[in-house]
């Protein structure tokens, strides 16, 4: 029994694989590359809290959770929807634009 989890562990026996990578965090330039925007754009995004759960590796380099890209996406897609209100101006019609001289 020993002998089998030791070769499990070492990965000597055929027929065991490689734990699935884990996704790893995107870094700033990752991020403008991915957006088609320049480095400068992307890092004032992050430092104003627009990525939720973004933090700074080693004191140093943003790093940027894939829920967090997902998250400022919806946002985007939200901020970016027409509005179908009409203001109470349009509806009611303003007499000098309804009449003619």
């Amino acid at each position: 029994m020993l002998e089998q989890l030791s070769e499990a562990v070492d990965g000597s026996k055929e027929g065991v694989s490689p734990a699935p990578t884990a996704p790893v965090d995107l870094s700033i330039r990752g991020l403008a590359q991915l957006f088609g925007k320049q480095f400068s754009t992307v890092r004032a995004w992050v430092e104003r809290g627009d990525f939720p759960g973004a933090y700074k590796l080693n004191g140093k380099e943003w790093r940027v959770p894939l829920g967090a890209l997902e998250e400022f996406q919806d946002l985007q897609r939200q901020r970016s929807r027409p509005t179908s209100k009409v203001s109470a101006w349009r509806k009611v019609g303003h007499p000098k634009a309804t009449t003619k001289p």
